[in-house]
């Protein structure tokens, strides 16, 4: 099985850690149910399948570029508010 490993601070593990408690869940189960909650589930598909699944999960964002919908923040800018959050 694949797995995934990111560098986090120790008082971010501890966070994570302890909203997964609460929420009665892994820090795996916690992670995955907020990061994948939105992705539409490829299991069991075709690859034509699982490409036009993917489609129609991107069409809307690409809509909203199209009509210049997007954000003019850096990754930079992005990542900070994010780590922001996460230290709430």
């Amino acid at each position: 099985m694949p797995r995934l490993s990111i560098d986090i601070s120790p008082e971010q593990h501890q966070k994570l850690k302890a909203i997964a408690a609460l929420s009665g869940q892994s820090i795996k189960e916690y992670v995955l149910r907020r990061t994948l909650s939105d992705a539409p589930a490829l299991d069991g598909l075709s690859e034509d399948q699982a490409f036009a699944a993917l489609s129609q999960f991107l069409e809307p964002r690409i809509d909203q570029a199209r009509r210049g919908e997007f954000s003019t923040r850096s990754m930079a800018e992005i990542r900070a508010d994010a780590r922001k959050q996460l230290d709430r």
